[in-house]
C-alpha cells in the first residue's frame, strides 16, 4: 500500500526573527515534472495561500478541516501564522506543463485536492520546529482528499516540502502523527524518517473519536528526518 493511501490527515498541526526565510524562495519555483504512470505521482502545483487570502480560499481550507474531520477551529489561526510568516500554506493543485523560451512552467488545473504546510516556529513544541535556533521545521496540516489518496500525492508533497525547506537553509523536518504502526512503517521505510523521542499522548481523545478513530490514537509518535 502506497503512503498516500494510508496518509490520512493524521498530522497535528513563536515569532518571527530576522533569520525567517524570504517567501519568494518557496513559492517562486520550478515544480518537478512527473506523470501519474506506474506509481510515479501525477504532475503537481503548489499555490500559496496568499495575504489577505481571498474568500474563495478560506472556503476552501474550511471545506478540506471539515472533510479531514481535524482542526477547523484552527484555521484563523493558521492564516494568522501565514500573515506573519510564522507558517507557510500551500494547497496542492493538478499541474499541468506548458513550455516557454525561459524553460517549462507548470500551471494548475482544477480545483485543489489537498493542502500541506511548513511551520517554522512551533511554541508548544520547539523540538518540532525552532527554525530561528535549530534550523528544524515541522511539515504538518497534510490533508488530501480521499479519491485521491492513491496516486501518491501524499508523499510526493512531503518530498517538496523537504526540497523547499532545504533551500532555506533547514537542517532537517519534523512531524508528529498517530503512533499507527503500519502507518510510521510506511514514513520509515519510503522516506526515511525516524522517532526521535518516546511517544506521548498528543492528540485530544475528542478529535480522535470524533474523527471515527479509536481511542487509542490519541498517542502521538514524533519524526525527524536530517536533510
Amino acid at each position: 500500500m502506497s503512503l498516500a493511501a494510508a496518509s490520512t490527515t493524521f498530522w497535528a498541526a513563536s515569532t518571527c526573527s530576522s533569520d525567517s526565510p524570504d517567501m519568494s524562495t518557496l513559492t517562486n519555483q520550478p515544480m518537478e515534472m512527473v506523470t501519474a504512470y506506474m506509481g510515479v505521482p501525477p504532475t503537481l502545483f503548489y499555490r500559496p495561500l496568499s495575504m489577505p487570502p481571498s474568500a474563495n480560499d478560506v472556503k476552501t481550507l474550511h471545506d478540506m478541516r471539515v472533510a479531514c474531520g481535524w482542526y477547523l477551529d484552527r484555521v484563523p489561526r493558521w492564516i494568522q501564522e501565514v500573515a506573519t510568516n510564522k507558517r507557510f500554506l500551500w494547497f496542492i493543485h493538478f499541474g499541468a506543463p506548458t513550455y516557454s523560451p525561459g524553460g517549462p512552467v507548470i500551471t494548475p488545473q482544477g480545483p485543489a485536492v489537498g493542502m500541506i504546510s511548513l511551520y517554522l516556529e512551533n511554541p508548544e513544541d520547539p523540538s518540532l520546529a525552532s527554525y530561528s535556533t535549530t534550523s528544524r521545521v515541522e511539515i504538518t496540516s497534510l490533508f488530501i482528499y480521499a479519491s485521491y489518496r492513491h496516486l501518491g500525492i501524499g508523499s510526493a508533497a512531503i518530498k517538496e516540502m523537504e526540497r523547499r525547506a532545504k533551500t532555506f537553509g533547514a537542517t532537517h523536518t519534523t512531524f508528529n502523527t498517530m503512533a499507527m504502526e503500519r502507518h510510521l512503517r510506511l514514513f520509515k521505510e519510503e522516506l526515511g524518517y525516524r522517532e526521535y523521542k518516546p511517544r506521548s499522548q498528543m492528540y485530544s481523545v475528542s478529535d480522535v473519536v470524533g474523527a471515527g478513530l479509536p481511542e487509542q490514537y490519541s498517542v502521538a509518535a514524533f519524526l525527524e528526518k536530517a536533510l
